[in-house]
C-alpha cells in the first residue's frame, strides 16, 4: 500500500515539474542585433521570469541585444563548462556557482543580483513539529544528491547550530524530494521555496520551515559572465544587466505579465499558469526585502558577504581552495541601476 502511495505521488509529483522545467531545449530568436545566450543553471521554470520578461518586453532589444536561452541539467556545474568553454556569454544559477568556478581555476565573476535573498529551505510537514534544526536529530532528510548546494547549506545550518550532519540520516532521492517526503519514507526534505509550494499544493497543507536565509546568505541568485567577457566587450555585458534589471524589476511589479512572458517561450506550461504564478509570486514575495511603500530593495554586494560564503563552503567540504573575495564578483554594471 505505501508503495502505491509513493508511486501515485511521485507520479503526480513528475507531472507537475514536467510542466514548470517544460519541454524546450533552448529558445533562439531570429537573428538580428548583437548575438548572446544566456545558460540557465536547470530546465525552464518560471523562476527565470525576469529574463523571459525583459525579452518579451523588448528591453533586449532595445538594447540592441539578441538573446538565446539555453538550458543545462547539470545545474551551476552545466553553467561552468558552458562559460568556461566559451560556448554562451552569459549563466544563471546559485551564487555558489561562482565559487565553485573559481576553485576549479575558471576566470567567472557575477556581475549582478537576481533574487535577493536566498529560497532554500528545509520543509516538512506541520504534523511532525520540525520547527528548528535540533529537531532534525535522528530524523531522515531527503536530499537531491550527496553535493551540490541544497546539502551545502544544509550543512552549515547544522554547524550553525552545532549539530554534526552524522545525527540526521541522509537520503539521496533525486528529483523525488516531494514525493518522499509526503509518502512518509522522510521526515523532512531540503530544497528551494517553489518545491515547498508544490508540495503544499499537492497535499493540501501548509508545511512546516527552516529557512537558510537565518543562518546563510548562500543560495542568492546571480547572472554571471566571463573575466574575459568583461575585458573585452564591457559595453554588451552593461547593456545585458541594464535590460536584466528592467525585466527583473517588471516582473516583480508585474507577476501576471511576468508568468505569461515565461508560457511564451515555454508553452507547454500554459495548462499550470495558476500554479506558475503562485510560484512566482512566492518568490517575488520572499526573494526580496521592501521599503516603508512595499518596492523591492535591490542591494549592491558586499566583499565580506562574498569572503563568508567562501569561508562556509570551504568548512562545508564544498570547495578545497579558496580564492581573493574581490575575484568573485564586481558591481561596475549595476551600481548606477540601483536605486
Amino acid at each position: 500500500m505505501a508503495d502505491k502511495k509513493l508511486l501515485g505521488i511521485a507520479i503526480l509529483v513528475i507531472a507537475v515539474i514536467a510542466v514548470i522545467g517544460a519541454v524546450a531545449v533552448f529558445y533562439t530568436p531570429s537573428p538580428s542585433g548583437e548575438q548572446v545566450t544566456l545558460m540557465f543553471g536547470f530546465t525552464p521554470n518560471v523562476g527565470y521570469a525576469p529574463f523571459y520578461t525583459a525579452a518579451a518586453k523588448g528591453f533586449y532589444a532595445e538594447e540592441g541585444l539578441n538573446v538565446s536561452f539555453q538550458h543545462t541539467t547539470e545545474g551551476g556545474v552545466g553553467v561552468i563548462k558552458t562559460l568556461g568553454g566559451g560556448k554562451a556569454e552569459f549563466g544563471y544559477a546559485g551564487d555558489s556557482t561562482v565559487i565553485t568556478a573559481r576553485a576549479q581555476g575558471v576566470g567567472m565573476m557575477a556581475v549582478q543580483r537576481i533574487i535577493q535573498k536566498t529560497l532554500f529551505g528545509v520543509y516538512s510537514k506541520k504534523e511532525l513539529n520540525i520547527t528548528e534544526p535540533h529537531d532534525l536529530i535522528g530524523k531522515k532528510v531527503a536530499f537531491p544528491a550527496p553535493v551540490g548546494p541544497p546539502i551545502t547549506v544544509f550543512k552549515i545550518i547544522l554547524t550553525k547550530s552545532g549539530i554534526n550532519f552524522t545525527e540526521i540520516e541522509p537520503l539521496y532521492v533525486g528529483g523525488a524530494l516531494i514525493s518522499t517526503h509526503l509518502a512518509g519514507d522522510a521526515d523532512a526534505f531540503m530544497a528551494y521555496l517553489p518545491q515547498k509550494v508544490i508540495a503544499e499544493s499537492i497535499s493540501g497543507t501548509k508545511m512546516n520551515e527552516i529557512s537558510a536565509s537565518d543562518y546563510t546568505t548562500i543560495g542568492r541568485t546571480y547572472l554571471f559572465t566571463t573575466e574575459k567577457m568583461i575585458n573585452e566587450h564591457p559595453d554588451i555585458v552593461r547593456k545585458f544587466v541594464r535590460a536584466t534589471q528592467k525585466g527583473l524589476e517588471y516582473s516583480i511589479e508585474h507577476p501576471e505579465e511576468a508568468v505569461d512572458a515565461f508560457i511564451k517561450y515555454n508553452p507547454d506550461a500554459a495548462e499550470k499558469r495558476q500554479l506558475h504564478l503562485a510560484l512566482w509570486k512566492a518568490m517575488a514575495e520572499r526573494g526580496f526585502d521592501r521599503d516603508a511603500q512595499g518596492n523591492p530593495i535591490f542591494r549592491l554586494p558586499s566583499e565580506d558577504d562574498w569572503a563568508e560564503k567562501q569561508e562556509q563552503m570551504y568548512d562545508a567540504g564544498a570547495i578545497n581552495k579558496k580564492t581573493d573575495a574581490s575575484e568573485l564578483y564586481t558591481d561596475e554594471f549595476v551600481r548606477n541601476l540601483i536605486k
